[in-house]
């Protein structure tokens, strides 16, 4: 016979309390804040006033739906399924030596309607320092506009997004492009059509188009992000030294510290480079700093100067079939 009672912790003083609190799982704090409003309120108080916020938040619209809170030496996976059978399968994974993620499967009738209240009781109760989403556009296409909202009304905006699918998705894009500010890096990889539309170029600080088909030449123009990684674009030669040139005389992407973008014809360089350049030394090198503040080096082909004494160092190589020129931009002294 077991005489063991429930523990009361709200009997306990203040700081007791709070020192209990800090020291159990997010997985323990979310399943605990879900008991009683008294003990949700509570939690949330507590964490939201703790000044040392320790955790990123990541979502991922997967098939079964991911919330991941992102600690400093362990991650805690929250995975929202279908399968009975799975509800509280609690599972170790150590990623290649680097990550360590405890992940907990939770059984929810509805997948998405239970994903969606993982993702409003974590950040309505977490003190979160950045939040990032991967967005797989296909998992739940008639329900991508309320995924958003549900976003929104817990955040106005988010550092980092991705974006994954195989259908022309316009409309939702746009939809989560103009409803959330992202503040740090974004990835298109997937497919959009030709009359695509990017609302939002001013607050991207870097970005990767994979493939970029609809970007056209003067939607390039209004992109501020520092770092530009662009595949599969429509540019010409000719738009490609247009756009060399802007920079070099400070009409565009004054920010700009790395860019790759595809070379269509790589027989006209010629016309790329119908500029002021200087050929470079097979051994010299540029080292330069992304703006997530990790440093990168390039060997180059050839320097360009802007007219403010930036250096464009620019090398070319090849993905695949297609042609790359790479530049990294530095202060040469």
């Amino acid at each position: 016979m077991d005489d063991s009672k429930p523990f009361p912790l709200f009997r306990l003083p203040r700081l007791a309390i709070e020192e209990v609190i800090s020291t159990i799982t997010p997985f323990e704090i979310i399943n605990f804040s879900m008991t009683s409003l008294k003990i949700k309120y509570f939690i949330k108080c507590f964490l939201k006033n703790n000044r040392n916020s320790k955790y990123l938040l990541q979502l991922d619209t997967s098939k079964e739906p991911i919330v991941t809170i992102r600690g400093s030496e362990i991650h805690f996976k929250l995975i929202t399924t279908m399968d009975k059978a799975k509800h509280g399968e609690r599972e170790f994974e150590n990623f290649m030596g680097t990550e360590k993620f405890d992940k907990l499967w939770i059984y929810s009738e509805n997948v998405l309607d239970g994903w969606m209240e993982v993702v409003t009781t974590v950040m309505k109760i977490f003190k979160l320092k950045k939040h990032f989403v991967i967005f797989n556009i296909d998992t739940f296409p008639t329900k991508n506009k309320a995924i958003v909202d549900l976003i929104k009304s817990q955040t106005p905006s988010i550092e980092y997004c991705e974006f994954n699918g195989k259908t022309e998705a316009d409309e939702d894009v746009e939809y989560f492009l103009n409803n959330l500010n992202i503040t740090g890096f974004l990835v298109l990889n997937l497919k959009l059509s030709d009359r695509f539309k990017f609302p939002q170029a001013n607050h991207i600080n870097s970005c990767s188009l994979d493939p970029a088909n609809w970007l056209t030449f003067n939607q390039l123009l209004q992109f501020k992000g520092s770092d530009l990684y662009i595949h599969d674009s429509p540019f010409t030669s000719y738009e490609l030294n247009q756009f060399l040139i802007l920079w070099m005389t400070s009409q565009c992407h004054q920010n700009l510290r790395f860019l790759v973008v595809n070379i269509n014809d790589p027989q006209s360089l010629e016309t790329i480079f119908n500029l002021p350049f200087e050929i470079l030394d097979p051994n010299v090198e540029r080292i330069g700093r992304l703006s997530n503040n990790k440093t990168i080096s390039l060997k180059g082909d050839i320097d360009i100067k802007r007219n403010d004494g930036m250096t464009g160092t620019i090398n070319f190589k090849w993905r695949g079939d297609k042609m790359l020129l790479q530049m990294l931009v530095s202060r040469i002294e």
